[in-house]
């Protein structure tokens, strides 16, 4: 599917959302430009006119992550005359992305979709055949994880650091698990997932004073 397709169904999706239940009638260019936003981009020409990771791609993303509702708040505060009874950013995200639910041959992917990286991690962890035979194994612990997300232009590399509850105050580093999302689709479609998981023994293992990556 183009872009401009794309965008167009997203868009129709908005309008019909917000007219059916708030009767609201949101302007086309509004409706286009806050799609663009909820896929990552700052404008509607921008986002039509990415060929390296064009939106029409989401069809073939493995991963969708999308965008905070704080940039999409900063966005519909750009647009002019944009009407101050639509809804929250939330509730309008739901509109945008229902058209890739309704339509199986657009998100084949068995993930669902996440609000945030860390969210995506968390759900990888523990829905993990890998992570249970390479870390979990190593006892039944109260685990904890702390992730960090570093975002490249071309790709998102997450690292999970599994601890387990020692004391009161401290966890001790069990491994990492390093997930590399190739950016395929605008700013939200990944894929094909990339998993690299590591058990840590001995002098490799940290210890951190409570989950938040603080080193003791």
């Amino acid at each position: 599917m183009s872009q401009l397709d794309f965008s167009k169904l997203c868009a129709d999706s908005l309008r019909n959302f917000t007219k059916e239940n708030y009767n609201i009638k949101l302007k086309a260019a509004h409706a286009h430009e806050l799609v663009a936003a909820y896929f990552g981009y700052n404008s509607r020409n921008a986002m039509i006119s990415d060929k390296r990771f064009p939106i029409g791609k989401l069809c073939e993303a493995e991963v969708i992550v999308m965008i905070s509702d704080k940039e999409i708040d900063a966005r519909r505060s750009e647009l002019k005359d944009l009407s101050a009874e639509i809804p929250d950013s939330y509730t309008l995200g739901e509109a945008v992305y229902t058209p890739l639910f309704k339509d199986l041959s657009l998100y084949k992917s068995e993930f669902p979709l996440f609000r945030s990286f860390e969210r995506f991690a968390k759900y990888f962890v523990e829905n993990s055949q890998r992570w249970k035979d390479t870390i979990k194994k190593l006892g039944d612990f109260q685990y904890e994880h702390i992730v960090s997300a570093l975002e490249h232009d071309d790709r998102v590399v997450i690292k999970v650091v599994h601890t387990s509850k020692v004391s009161e105050v401290e966890y001790i580093e069990n491994g990492e698990t390093i997930l590399t999302l190739p950016r395929i689709a605008g700013k939200i479609g990944f894929g094909p997932l990339q998993v690299k998981i590591i058990s840590k023994a001995g002098g490799e293992r940290r210890v951190f004073k409570k989950p938040g990556g603080q080193d003791v």
